[in-house]
C-alpha cells in the first residue's frame, strides 16, 4: 500500500530535482538557512538527494515488478534513471536530463497502468 503511493512522488520528485535544480538553488538556499541547515546546500548534498530519490523510484518500480512481473517498466525506468544522474553530474547534458526524466515519468505512468490491468494488484 505504501509503495503504491510512493512511486509516482518519488520519479516525480527526482526528475524535478535533476531538472529544475539550478532554478530552485536560491529558493532551496533561502529555505534550507531560513532553518538553520545552509550548510547542506552543497554539490555532495544534492548527488545524494538525487541519488536518494533515484533510488527510490527504482525500488518502487522493483517492488511492482513482483507483481505485475512486466520487467520493460522497470528497465525503462532504469535508463532513464541512469540518464538523469548522468545528465545532470557526469556530462551535464541538458537533453539526457530531460529524456531521463520523460524516461522515468513514463515508466511510472506505465507502471500505474500496468497496476490497474493486473487481477493479482487489485485483490
Amino acid at each position: 500500500m505504501f509503495a503504491k503511493k510512493l512511486a509516482p512522488a518519488a520519479s516525480i520528485a527526482s526528475s524535478v530535482l535533476a531538472i529544475l535544480c539550478p532554478l530552485c538553488i536560491p529558493a532551496l538556499g533561502a529555505l534550507l538557512a531560513s532553518v538553520g541547515l545552509g550548510f547542506a546546500l552543497k554539490l555532495e548534498v544534492l548527488k545524494g538527494l538525487l541519488v536518494f530519490f533515484l533510488a527510490a523510484a527504482l525500488l518502487t518500480l522493483g517492488w511492482s515488478f513482483k507483481v505485475h512481473r512486466d520487467w520493460r517498466i522497470f528497465f525503462l525506468g532504469f535508463v532513464g534513471a541512469l540518464l538523469i544522474y548522468a545528465g545532470r553530474h557526469v556530462w551535464f547534458n541538458v537533453l539526457l536530463m530531460w529524456s531521463g526524466a520523460a524516461m522515468l515519468i513514463g515508466a511510472s505512468i506505465w507502471n500505474l497502468a500496468a497496476k490497474s490491468r493486473c487481477q493479482k494488484c487489485v485483490e
